[in-house]
């Protein structure tokens, strides 16, 4: 008597209903073999799930693969996904399910008006697939490495600048080496701050309870400019402390805030043709997704906190340099 379960289907049936209703899984003979450790990994990966080598995928499967969206530590290499402005109609759903990115953070990254990056990934074969996918979603993006943003060698700080006639002298402040631009070689000014926090913390440890005996918070925000010239791709930079801005003549002020946002218009006007990229400090906290600031913690170990007392001493700092140092570097690497 037919009992309407198939013998054939004998173990995917429980109870009268289908276990499974379709073949969800991929046949052994897609799968793919790692060329490095020679594991097999299904035909939607664009690296190895086990060593995260690259794996060639046939041109039929790259808009399928999934992306190893690992986040990087900061000292590691990576490939950054790249917006380039502007963004007509993409298909921000889409992109945020292939990028795992909340909509409305997407949609605050592409209200950007300059470059601005995405995503970072690990390997250059999955960026270069990302970039393709992201064409077909309706955006246009590049792929920027780290090692082209150089992040890790500053721009060169600058003691003074000079205006004569239809020429910038830059003075460098370490080495008073004097640099000279035309007028029309200055191309891109970029301007951000470096915001800098330091936290010493003594606490007291008894068996599994912590209590903090003392803290100290201190922190700084300063402005300051990052200007590139023809044929320079490292830049120089204005800070806002140790630089001389005699330059302004009748306009130098007391305060350096105000001094670095009068230079800023100085040097427009001295090179009108040059870009000029501003938004950093409002897109900050969306870029630090990206490109997380750099975070220290120094331990000191049992330290005397007074007369028969003592504790156990850190220090904690913060700071943005490196990211907005790679922020910097984005804009000349796409001017």
């Amino acid at each position: 008597m037919d009992n309407g379960n198939d013998k054939s289907q004998e173990g995917c049936w429980l109870d009268g209903m289908p276990i499974q209703s379709e073949n969800i899984a991929f046949r052994a003979d897609e799968m793919i073999t790692c060329a490095k450790c020679g594991k097999a990994n299904p035909p939607n990966r664009a690296s190895c799930i086990y060593c995260a080598t690259p794996i060639y995928l046939p041109e039929e499967r790259k808009l399928e693969a999934k992306l190893n969206l690992r986040p990087l530590e900061n000292w590691e290499k990576g490939y950054n996904l790249v917006f380039v402005p502007p963004a007509e109609g993409p298909d921000v759903a889409g992109i945020s399910r292939y990028l795992s990115i909340e909509p409305e953070v997407l949609s605050q990254m592409l209200k950007a008006t300059n470059p601005f990056p995405i995503a970072r990934i690990e390997s250059k074969t999955e960026a270069d697939i990302a970039v393709h996918r992201l064409r077909n979603f309706g955006l246009n993006a590049s792929i920027v490495s780290d090692e082209v943003l150089q992040a890790d060698r500053l721009p060169t700080r600058l003691r003074e600048i000079e205006f004569r006639d239809g020429l910038i002298v830059l003075t460098s402040f370490n080495t008073g080496d004097k640099t000279e631009f035309a007028t029309d070689e200055l191309i891109l000014i970029v301007a951000g701050s470096v915001i800098e926090s330091k936290t010493e913390t003594v606490e007291k440890r008894k068996k599994k309870e912590t209590k903090l005996l003392h803290e100290t918070a201190t922190g700084s925000d300063e402005p300051l400019i990052d200007i590139y010239c023809k044929g320079d791709s490292f830049g120089f930079r204005v800070p806002a402390k140790g630089f001389d801005f005699s330059c302004l003549g009748d306009e130098k002020e007391l305060l350096s805030t105000t001094n670095i946002v009068r230079l800023k218009a100085k040097l427009l006007e001295f090179s009108p043709g040059a870009k000029l990229v501003e938004e950093y400090r409002e897109s900050l906290n969306v870029l630090s997704i990206v490109w997380d600031i750099d975070r220290q913690k120094d331990f000191q170990g049992l330290t005397r906190t007074g007369i028969g007392r003592s504790g156990f001493a850190k220090t904690a700092r913060t700071s943005n340099l490196t990211q907005f140092t790679k922020y910097s570097r984005l804009q000349r690497h796409l001017l």
